[in-house]
């Protein structure tokens, strides 16, 4: 198994170096070079497995052997969940015709922790066989950034830098970064939208020579061995749902950076017979491509209650057009060069149609948010956070029909305790778990980049500056992790 940028200039990586990677050097993401299929027999076997075993069945399709052992890998994956409080890891409930697959069990109380648990393991397990450490990069717009550094705060070998933007993450989402002392954790409260700190982020791994001298790599949907993670999310709630293998099963999915989406449409290629509904909030840059194929930005990002899926240009995208255009890396690299020129392209018709085959979508306003909140509150007493509201808005309404007409599984993305705000707006009543209270108690620590300041140039020289510590001398050839190097300036 290698490894090729969605826009087809870099390619024939290996796992391990697309683990330590951001965006590739041609400006696209990562994918697996060919997309391995499940055959029915192999999903019958796997039927009645855990999550923590489903999840060494699926990675180990992606981690050749000579780059983990299969005893490492499967030690590693047991360490990921060894803290895991539910008995599963995570838990299928029904409500009404659905079921939500709750993903909320980990540290942080949201998704993103399943895949990064083992991200984080997974990175460590190369950096102490490398002797050496890596920076962290990651842009956050809700609880990916909290996630990743749990993933990682104890790492002797990682140095993690989190950009979130001012007033766009709710309290708690902020307190869950800015409450952590660890030394390797920095943490940037930035005055803007998250697309406007991606700026910089990107313009960082772009820069091939600077991202590989100071080992620059990032763990939100960016990098692959997320999506690889998220992966699991589908096959075991499937196996849970379906009367035989080989039914088709809907899942609902709350989306921002279509990180979600992209692992739904792999399982799909991969052979599991899934059908995605994709839900966004008033940010509908994707469902107005699915609906008219013109993928346009706005001019804002609105901000809503589901403050995660807040995104605008939602990256994920190319790992879409990669697979329903039946890996057409050249069409892809011309697609987003369109965009990066114009902040707009035109999908094709034929390739629109294949994704329409897959995946359907609805946007969702901040006021339905809350209205699904409060009645599925008052009608099952089952609260929703507000992101997973959004998904399940879109289907709600088929709980009092009979169009429901596969099993129908709604990701639930985070606890809704992690979102008084939005709750106690929905008309709820939901007192803060005593580990988050305590959140607003305890000393907090972050640095400021303000509109009108030069962020790049903000964020290179905290790179320099940790990369100094880790190198020593930074401009010492001789030094056994070679030398630091200046980013070259975009501009």
């Amino acid at each position: 198994m290698k490894y090729r940028s969605t826009r087809g200039k870099v390619q024939a990586l290996s796992f391990e170096d697309v683990l330590f990677s951001g965006y590739a050097s041609d400006g696209g993401l990562f994918m697996p070079e060919q997309i391995p299929v499940v055959d029915k027999t192999t999903l019958e076997r796997w039927k009645q497995l855990s999550y923590v075993d489903l999840t060494k069945k699926v990675m180990s399709l992606f981690i050749p052997l000579d780059e983990i052992s299969a005893a490492d890998l499967s030690d590693l994956i047991d360490k990921a969940f060894a803290e895991y409080e539910h008995k599963d890891i995570v838990c299928l409930t029904r409500v009404s015709k659905f079921h939500f697959l709750e993903l909320f069990h980990g540290k942080t109380l949201a998704f993103k922790d399943y895949a990064l648990a083992t991200v984080g393991m997974l990175i460590d397990y190369f950096l102490n066989k490398r002797k050496k450490n890596t920076i962290i990069l990651v842009g956050t717009s809700g609880d990916t950034g909290s996630a990743a550094i749990e993933s990682v705060r104890r790492s002797e070998w990682v140095d993690i830098i989190v950009l979130f933007p001012k007033g766009r993450c709710n309290q708690v989402q902020e307190l869950q970064m800015t409450t952590v002392m660890d030394q390797n954790v920095h943490v940037v409260r930035t005055e803007g939208t998250s697309d406007d700190l991606d700026v910089p982020i990107k313009q960082c791994f772009t820069d091939h020579a600077y991202a590989e001298a100071n080992h620059l790599c990032s763990i939100n949907s960016i990098n692959w061995a997320r999506i690889m993670g998220q992966l699991v999310h589908f096959f075991y709630a499937y196996f849970r749902t379906c009367k035989e293998v080989g039914e088709t099963v809907t899942f609902v999915i709350p989306t921002g950076a279509l990180g979600h989406c992209a692992a739904g449409s792999l399982v799909h290629k991969m052979g599991l017979p899934v059908q995605l509904v994709c839900a966004v909030n008033e940010n509908d840059i994707f469902h107005r491509a699915l609906s008219t194929s013109d993928f346009t930005m706005s001019e804002n990002v609105v901000q809503t209650w589901s403050s995660a899926m807040d995104i605008q240009v939602p990256y994920n995208i190319e790992r879409l057009l990669l697979l329903f255009s039946d890996m057409d890396y050249a069409l892809v690299d011309s697609l987003m060069q369109e965009f990066e020129q114009r902040n707009s392209l035109k999908i094709p018709q034929d390739l629109l149609l294949k994704m329409r085959q897959v995946i359907s979508s609805a946007s969702v306003s901040r006021d339905q948010t809350l209205q699904t909140m409060k009645e599925c509150w008052d009608e099952y007493q089952y609260c929703l956070c507000p992101h997973t509201a959004v998904g399940v808005t879109v289907v709600w309404d088929q709980r009092h029909t009979n169009d429901i007409k596969t099993p129908t599984v709604c990701i639930a993305t985070a606890s809704p305790a992690k979102f008084p705000e939005a709750v106690k707006a929905a008309g709820i009543e939901m007192p803060l778990t005593p580990s988050l209270a305590q959140l607003f108690s305890s000393p907090t620590r972050c640095k400021e980049m303000k509109k009108g300041e030069d962020w790049f140039l903000i964020l290179r020289s905290m790179i320099d500056e940790i990369s100094r510590k880790h190198l020593g001398n930074p401009f010492d050839p001789f030094h056994p992790n070679g030398f630091l190097l200046k980013a070259a300036d975009p501009r």
